[in-house]
Formats: structure tokens, sequence, C-alpha cells
């Protein structure tokens, strides 16, 4: 790993306060190694120099590339978990652009539904981290696995409307993934946290990648590391977890992932999430990776549950998002999410208004004009209101007196 040069200061902003060239854009591996060795905040292992920063506390779990700690952040007095990369990943350049492109695409998909990057860095080591907001909850993949097993809390917490709903803000922070140019690769109900409080966090972007966007889209791309280090092209060893690929990731078709890979995820996802079963149940790693790279045809879920009741909605979402051929997919999880929202408007109870709309329009249709309506003053159930109300009055004064 590149040390600075001896004596000289790392330029943080020019005399106008504005950030040196290499901050404006995506900056090189080396340079930006550099530019990190000269801001590395104290942990518990520097506290002969004056009090740490972060104090480190337990292993919260383990992610593509790195695992993640549970840490307290002096300076700011809260609690924060911090991803560093795993032993050994450290000898390489390229896993070291990783890590760092993983921080960097988290921080900048600035969604309610991505986890917020607080701050990149270089450990005493020399290791790279980043730390980022600690989120307490359950995975969706626990929530699953307590459904299946008749959690009653869960299950009344849980219902067909609420997993629609937590389903859609999925959805929705993919979108915005999406709309950047990131493709997660590795969606799966383990890397999807369930906040205390609702909240749906979209976590380990450590196999993301950045694909092009059309040149009519309103987000900014994302730009990383690996963009400056020409360390951005697909290839390699197949990545991810084998349940919930698409047949081309599965394959290694590098040139055909895209927006529409991680919308078969989120179908299977959708599939496991309404039935709680899993489509892919193979025992091993290879047999899972066969059925994803030879799909027999789109999921089916009324195969899936056949004694379950689902609407015809669910069904056909499903099927589209698993289609085996991708230009018969959604093109990005923006048009899943469109359809979530549909049929969750489908489940809420009609209000007044929407059946005075629905009444309107079966009126229009048929030719027919609307049945006339009772005015308030010419209801009688408004009159026996108000001498109810007056009768209530006369008693309560009768009885003050």
């Amino acid at each position: 790993m590149s040390q600075p040069a001896p004596g000289r200061a790392t330029e943080t902003a020019d005399f106008d306060g504005h950030p040196p060239p290499i901050l404006k854009q995506a900056m090189d591996l080396n340079t930006l190694l550099r530019h990190l060795q000269d801001f590395r905040p104290s942990f518990t292992e520097e506290i002969d120099d004056g009090p740490a920063r972060y104090l480190i506390g337990q292993e919260l779990g383990s992610g593509s590339i790195g695992q993640v700690i549970g840490a307290r952040d002096q300076h700011l007095g809260r609690e924060v978990a911090i991803k560093i990369l795993h032993d050994g990943e450290g000898l390489s350049r390229d896993g070291v652009a990783r890590f760092i492109a993983e921080a960097q695409i988290t921080a900048q998909l600035e969604h309610p539904s991505v986890v917020p990057v607080h701050e990149l860095g270089i450990m005493p080591g020399g290791m790279p981290y980043f730390s980022m907001k600690l989120v307490k909850g359950k995975s969706l993949g626990d929530i699953i696995n307590h459904l299946r097993i008749g959690d009653r809390d869960l299950t009344r917490q849980y219902n067909y409307l609420a997993r629609l709903r937590l389903f859609q803000r999925l959805c929705q922070g993919m979108a915005y993934a999406h709309a950047k140019g990131v493709v997660h690769r590795d969606l799966k109900p383990g890397n999807i946290l369930i906040g205390e409080y609702g909240e749906v966090q979209i976590m380990d972007w450590g196999l993301a990648k950045t694909v092009a966007v059309s040149e009519d889209g309103s987000e900014e791309p994302v730009a990383t590391v690996r963009q400056g280090s020409n360390l951005n092209a697909f290839g390699g060893s197949i990545a991810g977890t084998p349940a919930y690929m698409s047949p081309e990731q599965a394959r290694g078709d590098f040139g055909d992932i895209g927006p529409a890979s991680d919308v078969f995820a989120l179908g299977l996802m959708l599939a496991e999430l309404m039935t709680l079963t899993r489509v892919y149940r193979q025992p091993s790693f290879h047999d899972s990776l066969r059925a994803a790279r030879n799909p027999l045809g789109e999921v089916d879920i009324k195969a899936l549950a056949p004694s379950a009741a689902f609407s015809s909605g669910i069904d056909r979402v499903v099927r589209k998002a698993t289609q085996p051929a991708i230009e018969k997919r959604y093109r990005n999880a923006g048009e899943m999410s469109y359809e979530i929202a549909k049929l969750i408007e489908e489940q809420l109870p009609p209000s007044s208004i929407k059946r005075t709309l629905e009444t309107l329009s079966v009126d229009v249709a048929s030719g027919q004009a609307p049945a006339p309506r009772r005015t308030w003053w010419a209801d009688p159930r408004f009159w026996l209101g108000v001498g109810f109300a007056a009768l209530v009055r006369l008693l309560a004064h009768a009885v003050i007196g």
C-alpha cells in the first residue's frame, strides 16, 4: 500500500476553500489511499496519543468482502457500525479497491432504504474501513424464518398487506440504485435489515457494479475508485448467492448483468416472502447454481404454496420478474415497484371518495345518469341526530338545576 512522501502534507483545500482537483472526480486508488493516510482517526489501539475516537465493540456480522463490528463514536456520542476488510484482502489491490468502492457506492445512494455511510478512512495498521449507521432489528431472512414456524407476534405484524408494503420499500430503494447506475448483484433476505421502527435497509453492496445509465436520466451516476483505476470491468469468478441469482449471473454472462438481474432476485424474494417457501432449495452450492443457470420457466407461486390464496396480481408480478429471458422481465426495480403499489391500493379498504368515483365510473360506462343523492338537509337521520342532541342538553340542564 503506498505511503505519502515524507514531509509532504496532503492538500485538502485551496485558499478559497475549494477541494483539490483529485476530489472533484473519481480518483485513482493510490491517490485516494495517500489522501486518507493523513487523516486517520484514532482507535482504541492509539489511546497513548490521546482519547480514542472509536471504541471497538463486538462483531455484528460478516459480508461478502468484509466484517462488521460495533463501535462507539466518542466525538459524536453515538453507536455506529464499522466495516473492515477480511484478513488477507488488504494484500490485493483489487480487493482494497472493491472495498472502497462499496463504501463510495453506499454513501452516494442517499435513500431511506440504503444505510447511511458516515466516514471512509484508514485504520492504524493501514487497513481501510468505513463507518455507517448502526441498524438494530432483524434481517428479512430472520423474519421469514419466524413466519415459517408460526411466530404469532410476527404473523400478526406481517400480514398480507404489511408484507407488500415492506417489499415495496425494498423496491423503491433498488429503483433509486438502478437510476444511479448501480446493480447490487447479491440481493437476498439476509442482506435486507428491517429496523425496530419498520425501516427497510439494503445492506452489503460489496458485489455491486456500476453500469451505464440512460442519457435522459435525472440522477447523477455513481462514481467510484474502481472507475478511476480501470478496475470496474465485469469478469472473474461467479460471485453471489445461487439461490437468488438470475440465470445470466449464474452462467457468468457478465455482459448481460444489469438492473433486470436484480429484478430476478427481487422476484424470488417476493415469492418467498408471500409463500414462505424458497424457490431454489437444492442441498448444495453447486446444485443451486445449476438450477439457477437453467430455470424451467418463470416462478409459479401457486405451485410453491398450493393451499395458499393469493391475488392474481401477485402471481403476475412474480412471473414477470422471474422470466428466464431478460427482455421479458421488468427493466428495473422502478417498474416493479409501480406494480406493487397498484397491488397495495387494491388491498386497501375503499373510502367513501373511492366508492363515489367507482360508482360514477360505472354510471358513465353504462351510459346512465348517476342516481340522485339525498342532500344532508333532506336526510331524516340528520334531524334525528339534532333532536337527540337537544334532548341530551335539556336533560343535562335539568340535572344541574
